[in-house]
């Protein structure tokens, strides 16, 4: 059986919350586990960059990716010592000129993960942190809106953080690319 380890990070507006995951997938398994959860709060980019540096060297992912956001000069300061892949993440991707580079269609994205939780492809821990049962609330908290335009695009309802959920939909669809080259 081949497998893909994953550290996965969603950085946060500085002073929120910095959310962190590590994923397996598994082939010809097809299965997701989600092996830890961890959101960091109001800590500074260079202190969490160091955590991600004793979590890279204890679990040596095969790929380490981060949300590219609104912060991500400080945020690629802070991590420039690790080897970093920056993930684009938005909704209707099919425009071309957005999807350069690393990137996550978030509407595709979030129908995929609904569809393998059903197939119960994506798994969790029997017994879940409180950051990994936060992982899990994210999840459910994560709503369509639809713009006046028809356009669908996903949130986190009543101003609720979504770190976590969004580092693990990177992750998955980073296993579900790598399942598809299998």
């Amino acid at each position: 059986m081949k497998s893909l380890r994953l550290l996965i990070g969603d950085p946060a507006r500085s002073g929120d919350a910095f959310g962190a995951i590590g994923l397996e997938g598994t082939w010809p398994e097809r299965k997701i586990y989600t092996r830890f959860a961890k959101q960091y709060w109001k800590e500074s980019y260079t202190s969490v960059a160091k955590k991600f540096a004793v979590l890279y060297n204890r679990i040596k992912p095969h790929l380490l990716l981060l949300e590219k956001n609104f912060e991500y000069d400080k945020v690629s300061q802070a991590f420039m010592h690790l080897p970093v892949k920056y993930v684009t993440t938005s909704t209707g991707l099919t425009d071309k000129t957005k999807a350069k580079g690393w990137s996550v269609d978030k509407n595709f994205m979030i129908g995929w993960l609904q569809i393998e939780y059903k197939k119960h492809t994506i798994l969790f821990p029997e017994n879940p942190t409180d950051d990994m049962r936060e992982l899990i609330n994210q999840r459910n908290q994560i709503v369509g809106i639809t713009g006046p335009s028809g356009h669908v695009s996903y949130k986190a309802q009543r101003h609720r953080h979504d770190d976590l959920f969004m580092a693990k939909l990177i992750g998955c669809n980073a296993i579900r690319i790598w399942w598809d080259m299998q």
